[in-house]
């Protein structure tokens, strides 16, 4: 990855920040990098979902991402988060961004009250299952693990079980189906036998949140270790990852199934991108102190500059990359798609079904281009003569991340 120094006009007191350059076009770019490599408050919303339909964005695959025009359409004036920004002694507006990173992600991410209604509905499932199959265990992994999920996110289960390990998954699945049913946690279930991973889905009856339930797949719960493991090593991953999964959301490219990068994909870019920039790499900046100036970037990284034709992305051994062709993960004919190593499984490549990643990509770029135009202005027409950030000053994330009215109107039963 090469890096530049750029001085950058209005961009008062951004010494940390540091271009991606490419050379190449996005499609065509075959230049590798080297292979060296809460709790607090929450004063904020109801549980409105950040991504439901009424808050996608128009032109959500990046084509609404012109700088310097924010297309607002049907949303509010009123930012949640704005609110509780702190902007006394506010610097630059790379320290406003920061600012305002820290007050969003307060806002997203789940409350303790939250947490535990949705592990007491855990609990609740697990005694249906206990009951349907004695010996099995059930296990939270994913998201709900790693307390890194949205507020519709799926709560993904794992049922381990030794005497179930020679049966049928799909018979086993069915009779799973059949006892949540009849213990009226659900109305109804899917039962999805062809997919790579066999699951149970449904929506509980208290709560209404969606399930998943895997049968024996043990390396959910050690990736939701490791991750742990890394978000207390860098407590800045929370607030990237919050913001790049509310985005993606808001756009319907974070599933899987629909091409989308799903959640375990995007924690593991965030990470390698923390491992691989080159002042964090020389200890010459605090991550957790810098999110005004690495949000831009990483959008920036993996929208304008990324290589994915070539290269890989690992998060074993401090992060490093890799040649896709010498692993036996390039496809010619997709020479687009996204390369990430499971850490847990380093033979298994967990992005490879993401077929829509240059939606992913062009949305990113549309991103950067959004928020750099958005500092800018900031910097040029924000501060007051005194040299005071006015608190009547626009949000910067609103350019990136929407807000519906339903959201405010909902705030009076959130959960405190």
């Amino acid at each position: 990855m090469t890096t530049t120094t750029t001085t950058l006009t209005g961009f008062t007191g951004a010494q940390d920040f540091i271009p991606f350059n490419d050379s190449s076009s996005i499609a065509t770019s075959s230049r590798a990098p080297s292979a060296e490599p809460r709790e607090q408050s929450h004063p904020r919303r109801g549980k409105t979902p950040v991504d439901s339909p009424s808050l996608k964005r128009k032109g959500g695959d990046g084509r609404d991402a012109r700088p310097g025009k924010r297309k607002r359409g049907p949303e509010i004036s009123h930012i949640p988060w704005e609110e509780h920004i702190n902007r006394d002694d506010c610097l630059n507006v790379a320290d406003l961004l920061h600012r305002e990173a820290l007050a969003f992600t307060n806002w997203i991410s789940p409350t303790p009250e939250e947490h535990e209604i949705r592990s007491l509905v855990v609990q609740q499932i697990e005694r249906v299952v206990k009951r349907a199959f004695p010996d099995a265990t059930l296990l939270p992994f994913g998201s709900f693990q790693t307390k890194l999920y949205l507020p519709t996110a799926d709560i993904d289960l794992v049922l381990q079980s030794h005497e179930l390990s020679n049966r049928d998954k799909k018979r086993t699945l069915v009779a799973l189906a059949n006892a949540l049913k009849r213990s009226g946690i659900t109305d109804q279930v899917t039962v999805i036998a062809q997919a790579r991973v066999p699951i149970v889905k449904f929506v509980t009856e208290i709560g209404q949140f969606p399930v998943d339930i895997s049968i024996n797949q043990e390396n959910g719960v050690a990736a939701g270790a490791l991750l742990n493991r890394f978000l207390e090593e860098l407590p800045a991953i929370r607030c990237l990852v919050f913001v790049a999964k509310a985005f993606l959301s808001q756009r319907s490219i974070n599933e899987v199934f629909t091409g989308g990068l799903g959640s375990y994909s995007t924690v593991l870019l965030v990470i390698s991108f923390l491992q691989m920039h080159p002042k964090h790499r020389r200890a010459e900046i605090d991550p957790s102190h810098n999110l005004g100036v690495l949000i831009p970037e990483f959008f920036e990284c993996y929208g304008k500059c990324f290589n994915y034709t070539e290269v890989g992305i690992s998060v074993r051994e401090g992060g490093t990359y890799y040649n896709k062709y010498e692993r036996g993960w390039a496809d010619p004919r997709q020479g687009f798609l996204l390369s990430v190593e499971d850490p847990v499984d380093p033979s298994n490549d967990v992005s490879k079904g993401s077929f829509s990643i240059p939606r992913v990509r062009s949305a990113f770029a549309g991103a950067f281009d959004r928020l750099t135009q958005s500092l800018f202005m900031e910097a040029k027409y924000s501060r007051t003569e005194r040299g005071i950030w006015p608190d009547g000053s626009s949000s910067i994330l609103a350019n990136i991340l929407s807000v519906t009215p339903e959201v405010s109107f909902l705030s009076s039963s959130a959960l405190k």
